[in-house]
């Protein structure tokens, strides 16, 4: 291996390095904000350290066909150094007010879609059910005065009616009546 290949293995390491520590504060940013119990905790830390020994290998076989030598450790340990020493607590404070911006376009979004389309439902609704109810509550008073009314214009004809009824229902059945005794009569005489 030549020694720029070297030289850019080293270079490629330190900011994989650089990467690891970026990705180690995001990780703790983020499960530090979590209440997640230890042992879920300590599988996230195993798969963090996981995914990033595989992902440096991976960058390695890219760079120089995965040849691991002393140097590419030195490179590593360099590149995560110099960020934990210059920009680990200023990335720290970034991510955090992306997260709080994140939080406030979150709850924003909401109250904006609950004022332009939730409200909005609700009020069509609220309003076509008070009126469905005034016009459900009208009908009923209209057509409960037009009851009474009839019934207080019916009650003089009332019992005359009931008489009628009764006197119509002697003479259908005594028409009835005689009507079949004539026909069974006619039937004997032939």
């Amino acid at each position: 291996m030549s020694i720029a290949v070297q030289f850019q293995t080293v270079l490629v390491m330190s900011a994989c390095g650089a990467l690891m520590g970026m990705g180690y504060d995001t990780y703790h940013v983020f499960t530090g904000r979590s209440r997640l119990p230890a042992w879920l905790l300590f599988v996230f830390d195993v798969l963090f350290w996981l995914g990033s020994m595989g992902l440096v290998f991976f960058i390695l076989v890219k760079v120089n066909d995965g040849i691991v030598r002393f140097p590419i450790f030195i490179g590593m340990l360099f590149g995560a150094w110099v960020y934990f020493v210059i920009g680990s607590k200023k990335y720290i404070q970034f991510l955090r007010a992306v997260i709080k911006f994140c939080k406030w376009l979150y709850r924003t979004i909401l109250r904006v879609i609950d004022l332009l389309v939730i409200r909005p439902i609700l009020f069509v609704y609220r309003l076509v059910f008070m009126l469905l109810a005034f016009l459900y509550a009208a009908v009923m008073t209209v057509f409960g005065f037009g009851w009474k009314l009839a019934r207080f214009a019916a009650s003089p004809f009332a019992r005359w009616g009931r008489h009628l009824v009764k006197k119509m229902y002697r003479k259908s059945t005594g028409f009835w009546t005689n009507w079949k005794n004539w026909f069974h009569s006619k039937k004997k005489q032939e």
